[in-house]
């Protein structure tokens, strides 16, 4: 039985994906230990004695105490090193205010995985692994419906602007879920933009629903969205795990298109994709009007994720691959 210590960063969607790591490791039949960065210690390594350290992003690079860093580094050879990116690894989301991680994490020799192929020459020892979902953690119930959901943060311009277009073309069906602040930011962006008029803003600050604390949250808001919106922030043909989370609760995706989607899924059957901004007015128009379309491909959708895209299937993947 090998024995897995998992590291949590400090991130909310890092963390999920960790988690969705460790209920996978233990259905491959491991020994599991999950530590929170900031509460992790030396003597904690030296207790559990892992086979594998297993890290989101930068890992443990990112912490405070140098001093556990350089103990990991320096006993390397007594664990397997493993590494999972879901952000890009130079870019902001990975290395926050630290862009020297990148030319360090180079140099410690640790495996790694990313979940979007196009980086995969980025990293030393690296890997394509697409995300993944514990679907069991997302169990949807009735609750308010919602015409359009969007589960995002606001604060970029591609963002903002197919959001406006949402709002000057749905009007009060859209509905917003995210941190107050990041809503914030995104309407005095999008007012300095003049983005939307000042009826258009009033409606926007409407569509406003507050922010999802829980998987169990994010299933409901899923579940019981007519049209789920997602709108990819990083990468240039990965999916983000908002694909996954949505699928999972048997909600309707419909998704900005992106390569790996096709290697995985069939499109217009297990979820949907739009081109661009005129596209998706479309799209999400029709399954609006067509709502029993869009639960037909959610039930689909929810049948191929639970099939072939569980942690489990991607622990097991990592595992094969240490033989």
């Amino acid at each position: 039985m090998k024995k897995v210590l998992i590291i949590l960063p400090n991130s909310i969607g890092g963390t999920l994906v960790m988690k969705g790591f460790k209920q996978g490791f233990k259905s491959n039949g491991c020994f599991v230990l999950e530590k929170d960065l900031r509460e992790l210690t030396i003597e904690n390594i030296k207790q559990f004695n892992p086979d594998i350290i297993f890290g989101y992003d930068y890992g443990f690079l990112f912490g405070d105490d140098k001093e556990l860093s350089e103990y990991i580094i320096a006993n390397k050879d007594r664990y397997k090193l493993i590494h999972y990116f879901a952000d890009e690894p130079q870019n902001k989301f990975a290395f926050v205010n630290k862009p020297y991680l990148y030319e360090k994490f180079k140099t410690i020799g640790a495996i790694s995985y990313i979940w979007d192929k196009d980086f995969v020459q980025d990293l030393p020892f690296c890997s394509y692994l697409p995300l993944a979902v514990n679907y069991k953690a997302y169990r949807p119930q009735e609750s308010s419906h919602y015409d359009i959901s969007l589960v995002l943060r606001p604060v970029t311009e591609k963002r903002q602007k197919i959001v406006s277009a949402l709002i000057k073309t749905f009007g009060s069906k859209v509905n917003i879920f995210c941190y107050e602040k990041h809503f914030l930011q995104g309407l005095d962006d999008i007012k300095n933009k003049h983005l939307l008029n000042e009826k258009e803003l009033d409606i926007y600050k409407n569509a406003y629903k507050g922010f999802p604390k829980t998987e169990q949250d994010l299933a409901n808001i899923y579940f019981n969205s007519t049209v789920n919106i997602n709108i990819t922030q990083q990468g240039t043909s990965g999916m983000n795990y908002r694909v996954f989370e949505v699928l999972a609760s048997r909600g309707f995706l419909l998704t900005d298109a992106m390569e790996d989607i096709e290697r995985n899924f069939v499109i217009s059957k297990e979820l949907e994709v739009y081109n661009n901004i005129d596209d998706l007015l479309d799209k999400t128009s029709f399954y609006l009007k067509h709502p029993q379309i869009a639960q037909k491909i959610a039930i689909i959708g929810y049948t191929d994720v639970i099939k072939s895209h569980s942690y489990t299937a991607r622990a097991r993947k990592i595992l094969e691959d240490l033989k």
